[in-house]
């Protein structure tokens, strides 16, 4: 039995070292959720992959969609700790049960579209999530944010005041804080059953992602749309990686990763401006009135959401309290950082300056979406 023993593992060893020979190619798996080819997360993934192979000959990838590994969506994150996955595609929040500072990926109101969340590409936040990302167990290679909205059945939901008793579906506990402190009730359900429960009657309105509302059919029931501009739904759902593949690839493929990775965020930014042109264009042909969040109104949300969601998150934990206000000061030293004038540690300062106006005011509505300082109209501090 010892002799045996033995011989299963010199057999394993051999194997590895067979594998890692030129011209036998390391396979990683990348495993996801959603349809294959349709899904903009999908097509992301493939543009990663390809890019990867380009530049290290020696990797190949093969994705698996529609879960067909037999491994859960919310389990994936226990898989790629333990070895059973290389890769997934796994929204943030999923993983709030295992740590409850990744809700972070999903709260409201910040930030406020897919466009300004890139912003937060190279910043101090993105250095503190990535730390304690790898201190759990994974590597976060993309930047990947799901843009978002609300659509109801008989009115537009504007600011809070115009949530106040009604039913509406937010699939976040973080959401439904907010809702609930604006005087809202908050059914829970899949999104596969918002359709269906908006037919029936028992569901007002729902928020989710523009590919959901499309893919899901919900502008054949919901005939108002509030989409685009400013907006209180953008969720963070990157490719992840377990820590263990990472560390085990050299310097020069590491680097490889991360030229991929950065390839297929420019992609997945065009993918959701697609998206919300599809989700607009597919609910006017149904009939459905669609207009954008106003900057007052999302400005109300935020003080909703101060109050609520993000005073429960900033309490999880005192790396959540810094994670947060993390991403405030992000968001205020990007334009400087972009610029390159920005100090090196000048990006971990307190968050002291005054709240500017709005461009879209300042310049006479010109633009729809706020310049990056502006999706903080509440310092942290207050």
């Amino acid at each position: 039995m010892l002799r045996s023993g033995r011989f299963f593992v010199g057999f394993l060893l051999l194997g590895a070292v067979w594998l890692t020979e030129p011209g036998h190619a390391r396979e990683l798996r990348i495993s996801h959720q959603w349809a294959p080819e349709i899904d903009a997360r999908d097509r992301a993934a493939r543009v990663f992959a390809k890019e990867v192979e380009k530049r290290v000959p020696g990797i190949k990838f093969t994705i698996h969609p529609k879960s067909e590994l037999g491994i859960k969506p919310a389990e994936q994150f226990d898989a790629l700790v333990d070895g059973r996955l290389d890769l997934a595609i796994y929204p943030l929040f999923y993983g709030t049960k295992k740590v409850p500072e990744f809700s972070i990926g999903l709260l409201p109101g910040v930030p406020a579209n897919t466009e300004l969340a890139g912003l937060l590409k190279g910043s101090e936040f993105e250095e503190k999530l990535q730390a304690l990302a790898m201190e759990k167990g994974v590597r976060i290679l993309t930047w990947w944010w799901l843009g978002g909205g609300i659509a109801s059945r008989s009115q537009f939901i504007g600011g809070p005041e115009t949530a106040k008793g009604l039913p509406i579906r937010t699939g976040d506990k973080a959401f439904d804080l907010m809702i609930q402190a604006a005087g809202g009730h908050t059914p829970s359900m899949p999104s596969t059953e918002i359709a269906s429960r908006m037919a029936s009657g028992e569901l007002e309105a729902a928020l989710t992602s523009y590919e959901s509302f499309v893919s899901f059919r919900i502008y054949e029931h919901a005939k108002y749309a509030t989409f685009g501009g400013y907006g209180i739904w953008t969720s963070f759902q990157p490719l992840l990686m377990s820590r263990a593949v990472w560390e085990s690839l050299t310097p020069e493929e590491q680097q490889a990763f991360e030229e991929a990775a950065a390839i297929s965020d420019a992609y997945f930014v065009e993918t959701q401006l697609d998206a919300l042109k599809t989700a607009v264009d597919t609910f006017r042909k149904a009939g459905a009135q669609v207009r954008e969040l106003t900057y007052d109104e999302y400005e109300n949300w935020l003080r909703v959401a101060k109050e609520s969601s993000w005073e429960e998150y900033q309490k999880i934990s005192p790396v959540a309290e810094e994670l947060f206000a993390s991403m405030l000061r992000s968001f205020i030293a990007s334009d400087r950082r972009e610029a390159g004038t920005l100090d090196s540690d000048e990006d971990s300062q307190p968050v002291n300056a005054p709240r500017p106006q709005p461009a879209s005011k300042a310049a006479g509505q010109a633009r729809s979406v706020a310049q990056p300082q502006t999706i903080l109209p509440l310092k942290p501090s207050e």
